[in-house]
Formats: structure tokens, sequence, C-alpha cells
């Protein structure tokens, strides 16, 4: 039944089997041989997530789409699986929850965008002080299908959601916010430890750059075209979806913060762009390490059937709202 695993990439089986007697038939053998794998592929698809078996032809099986999903889910340790159905494993604080980071003189975050501020745009814009963003790309490979022709592209950021996230540093700034947009390559070849990775990347940014306040996961979506387009201002446009993770299966006690801040990004977006935001949700069993700042949130931008243009137009789009409700915070203040 698990010799997809061995096809899976970050996942590996040893070959060995143990030796000993055959194993006796019981209730469920007999029930394979008379009701054959039908019966249990059946079984599976009740039990197991409807995307797992809409994959596109192709694209590897449900093993490789079973350990996408769980990444997708943030669900990337066995930690984190067993918490999913294991209540008593939740909110359990450990000491393999935070991510070690690499000696001083290993570059973990080789492709950091200096940050810029335009002082004459934060004079006007109003700020009190000038805020800090960090714009990562926890999978920066997804990339969008009628532009590339692709889902992911592995070998050029400029064609992938690294390009979005570019544009919006671009108009961050122009709105006189300070923006670190790290391009950092968080798969390498092994999409189901991208979280991982990226909680590097993230750990190193804030490490050299303490007075980041902000921090975006900023993805695109993988569902039909018809739930991510949406016209704005008599363009065609991605929409807009804000994930939180909660304490579910790895300790983030604040993670409350982190849906207060999204609930606002949505409702900023209703107010200057109805429509724009499809809302927000609060993923269970995953944390997308937005425990690092109060003020983190996994916005995914349009979807890998929307082009890189509507997605880019997002990103404007975006930017507007980000720095409204960053102002709004600091007038409360």
């Amino acid at each position: 039944m698990w010799g997809w695993a061995g096809q899976v990439e970050g996942i590996a089986l040893s070959n060995t089997r143990s030796a000993g007697p055959a194993p006796k038939n019981n209730l469920l053998t007999n029930l394979w041989q008379r009701g054959g794998a039908f019966i249990w592929q059946e079984l599976l698809r009740v039990a197991m997530p409807k995307p797992l078996w809409q994959a596109a032809p192709n694209s590897g099986g449900f093993g490789r789409n079973l350990a996408l999903w769980l990444a997708e889910q943030g669900i990337t340790t066995p930690r984190a699986f067993l918490a999913w159905g294991v209540p008593m494993l939740r909110g359990l604080s450990t000491l393999d929850d935070e991510m070690v980071l690499p000696p001083a003189n290993e570059p973990v975050v080789p492709a950091l965008v200096l940050p810029e501020t335009d002082m004459e745009a934060a004079i006007t814009f109003g700020w009190k002080y000038t805020p800090h963003v960090l714009i990562y790309h926890t999978h920066n490979v997804e990339s969008f299908t009628p532009t590339t022709g692709k889902t992911h592209v592995y070998d050029d950021p400029e064609q992938t959601i690294v390009r979005v996230g570019a544009k919006l540093a671009e108009d961050l700034r122009a709105l006189g916010i300070k923006v670190t947009h790290s391009r950092a390559d968080n798969i390498k070849d092994n999409y189901t430890a991208a979280y991982n990775q990226s909680l590097k990347t993230v750990m190193a940014a804030l490490e050299a750059e303490p007075t980041i306040e902000y921090v975006f996961d900023v993805h695109r979506d993988a569902v039909p075209r018809s739930a991510t387009t949406t016209v704005i201002e008599g363009q065609s446009v991605g929409r807009l979806y804000f994930l939180v993770g909660s304490n579910e299966s790895l300790n983030h006690p604040n993670w409350r913060k982190n849906m207060a801040f999204a609930e606002k990004l949505h409702a900023k977006a209703e107010e200057l762009y109805p429509g724009l935001s499809r809302g927000i949700l609060n993923r269970q069993t995953a944390r997308f390490n937005q425990h690092v700042r109060e003020n983190a949130v996994l916005i995914e931008i349009g979807g890998d059937k929307n082009t890189m243009e509507e997605a880019l137009r997002t990103a404007s789009l975006l930017a507007k709202i980000i720095a409204e409700v960053i102002r709004d915070q600091q007038q409360s203040r």
C-alpha cells in the first residue's frame, strides 16, 4: 500500500523487510481478496480530501498528490501529521518546533533585495514612522499556466510568484514602506520540506533586519479560474485569499493576532475593491511560520489558471490595501 512513498520527493523507504512466518489471513485480507482493491480505493476516496483525486494526468499519481497536499496544509513533519488526528498532541511545545539557523557564515538568504524607501512618498502617505515589511515565498516555483505553460517553473524566478512579490515590493516602496523581499529558493527539489526551509529564510531575515514588523508569505492558489478571478476597475485580476494557521499541530499560542491582522486586510480589501478578496481560511493543521510575528499572514494571489499580468495587477491593489491597514494601525496606537 505504501510502495508509492519511495517515489515521492523527500520520502524514502528501506527495501529491507523482516523475515518471519507469513501472516495469517484475517478479516481484512479476506475482504481484500473477495472485494478487490476497488473497495479500498472507494474508502480512500471518502476518507481523503477531494483534491487528491482531481490531479492532472501524468502528475505523479495518488502518492505524490498526497505528499503535495500535506505540504500545502503545512503538515510537513511526522509530529504535525500525528497531531492532525490525535488531539492530545496539538499545541504542545517541543524543542523541534523551532528551526536551528545554520552557522553565521552560511548564506541562507542569498537573494534578499535590499530595503529601499521613498521618503517623499512616506511623508505624503502620512506615516508616523516608516513601517518595515518582509515578503518571501515558501513555494517560490509556483507559476501561472496561461503565461508559462506550466504550473511550476524551477529555473526562472521571473516566471513565477517571485516576480509578483517583486511587484508588490515595488508598489509598497512607492507608498513609502521599507521592504525586504526574499527571492530565496525554499523548494530546493523537495516540495514537502518547503515550510521548514522557508522558516530558515524568515529567521535569517529577521535576524538581519530586526525592525521588520510585517511578514507576508506570497503564493498563488491552485483552484478553478472561476474562483480566483474577478474584474476590478475594468480589468481582470486574480483574487486574494488570506490563510492563517493555528496552534493545533505546532506551538503557536498567539495565532489569533495573525487572524486579527488578516481580518483587517480582508475588511480593507472589501472597502477599497469589493469582491477582490475570497475571504480568510483558518487552517487548523498548520502554522505557516506565522509564529515569527503578530502581523504575519499567507496571501494567495490568484491561482495557476490566472495569467501573470492578472496577478501583477492584483499586487498593485494589494499594496494599497496593506499600506492603508498599516497606517490605520499606526494611527490607532
